[in-house]
């Protein structure tokens, strides 16, 4: 019940944000709401970078790049607050994540594939932050896992802003982002949805 308040109070205000999408501050600001999300998981990053870029069309790479680069940065604080914490502040912190059906397929297939696995989910609308968490606690290179991050979520973000404003009626067809785009006010009907066949 709670949450889903949250979830209300923070699609008014980013509605009410989308109407500034044209402003110098608007790019760093989404990338901020970018970093916060590895912390608050409950910030629509992909809604607000389609939206914006939809609003905007001729900023759609800067708004890709400021999220990705917030994205980026949010995780590497969690990698920081891993490596000064330990393991005992990340279930303090995400009560039960070590006990998710997630944090167990994320342990095995980190386990066989490494870095390719943080590559994959920085591709996805997948949570990274399990991956993350792994990543550090498996003393991965810290140069290693930035790059990885920031080039997975930055050719998402870019794919994503690009088809927002060249391909629009595509967007029905991203997996997992269909309420993020009903949360920042973004309705996908038949039109812009094109051929089910295409």
């Amino acid at each position: 019940m709670i949450l889903k308040k949250l979830h209300s109070i923070i699609s008014e205000y980013i509605k009410l944000l989308q109407r500034f999408a044209d402003r110098l501050w608007f790019p760093p600001l989404i990338g901020f709401l970018a970093t916060l999300d590895n912390f608050v998981v409950i910030i629509p990053n992909e809604g607000i970078l389609i939206s914006s870029s939809m609003v905007i069309p001729k900023r759609w790479f800067i708004f890709a790049f400021s999220v990705a680069v917030g994205s980026t940065l949010g995780a590497l604080l969690l990698v920081i607050l891993v490596q000064h914490l330990g393991l005992p502040w990340i279930i303090n912190f995400y009560p039960g994540i070590n006990e998710t059906h997630i944090w167990a397929l994320t342990l095995k297939f980190f386990e066989q594939y490494g870095l390719v696995l943080i590559f994959a989910v920085g591709l996805t609308p997948l949570s990274q932050q399990p991956a993350i968490i792994l990543a550090t606690l498996a003393n991965t290179s810290f140069g290693k896992l930035v790059t990885v991050i920031f080039f997975s979520r930055l050719i998402k973000f870019i794919i994503m802003a690009y088809i927002a404003t060249h391909a629009p009626r595509y967007l029905g067809k991203f997996w997992g982002i269909q309420n993020e785009l009903k949360e920042v006010g973004v309705k996908l009907n038949q039109e812009n949805l094109g051929d089910k066949n295409d």
